[in-house]
């Protein structure tokens, strides 16, 4: 596994935008399934949040097996929602969603041991209905570093879902080449983050010059952040093909009509 340069990062992301353009209903619905019940499961009084970590990378492998489905040439649908959990290694995604809570309660103490004084005195200040700018001092500090905390580990961990899923490794395994292959692909990583960001920033600055804050520019502020999820997923799948090759994925079944 050779080290890669960074401007192979771009070339993720515009072939991650070749994978989305071929199928952009498609990949959008799926994104929308997933949120559907997501919705649902973020319902769930206490557990509800803890659930949907765990299932993270469930709804992860739905978006990215749509991406191998419109790579070799096939519809993306609705029922690749079910590919994490019929699949014979949903407990080591479970467990890799475990892992992903753990990583975002590393975050939120990151953020409350920075910051936690500022944030008792925002919400003193949303409760007394008017907000100043002093009200946010040393938030900055707390929310670059739970940030970088949640970035950081995601990105390192970021192969493992399709290894798990694709080539049927155990989590620690899978844990292992992941961290790896993108220690060794920092650059080309790096710039794939960065690319994704600054198109999602101005996309953004766009979207507020034109529209402002109104509810239009809220919308399309939305759609933006819907696409940029999509996005993510494309490009980590053109990651996942140039690192470790295309995934084997079975055809669909086939009927034969010219049996007597």
């Amino acid at each position: 596994m050779e080290k890669l340069p960074a401007r192979v990062g771009l070339h993720w992301v515009k072939q991650g935008w070749t994978v989305f353009r071929k199928q952009p209903g498609a990949m959008m619905a799926l994104l929308f399934v997933c949120m559907f019940v997501s919705l649902f499961i973020l319902l769930l009084p206490v557990l509800g949040q803890i659930l949907w970590c765990v299932l993270m990378p469930l709804f992860s492998v739905t978006l990215l097996q749509g991406c191998a489905e419109i790579d070799q040439g096939r519809r993306a649908l609705p029922h690749l929602l079910l590919s994490g959990f019929q699949s014979p290694m949903r407990k080591h995604l479970l467990a890799l969603g475990g892992l992903n809570f753990l990583l975002m309660v590393l975050a939120m103490v990151a953020l409350y041991t920075m910051s936690g004084d500022a944030l008792t005195a925002l919400k003193e200040a949303q409760a007394r209905g008017v907000i100043k700018p002093e009200d946010t001092d040393g938030l900055l500090g707390g929310l670059l570093a739970s940030s970088a905390i949640f970035l950081v580990g995601w990105t390192l961990t970021s192969m493992t879902a399709p290894l798990i899923f694709w080539q049927k490794m155990a989590l620690n395994k899978a844990l292992f080449f992941s961290v790896v292959s993108v220690l060794r692909a920092a650059k080309a990583f790096f710039t794939a983050v960065v690319v994704l960001h600054l198109l999602y920033f101005v996309g953004v600055q766009i979207v507020i010059l034109v529209f402002g804050t109104s509810q239009i520019g809220i919308v399309g502020i939305l759609t933006l952040f819907l696409f940029s999820l999509v996005m993510v997923h494309c490009t980590l799948y053109a990651a996942y093909v140039q690192l470790f090759g295309p995934p084997q994925t079975p055809a669909p079944a086939t009927v034969n009509l010219d049996k007597p």
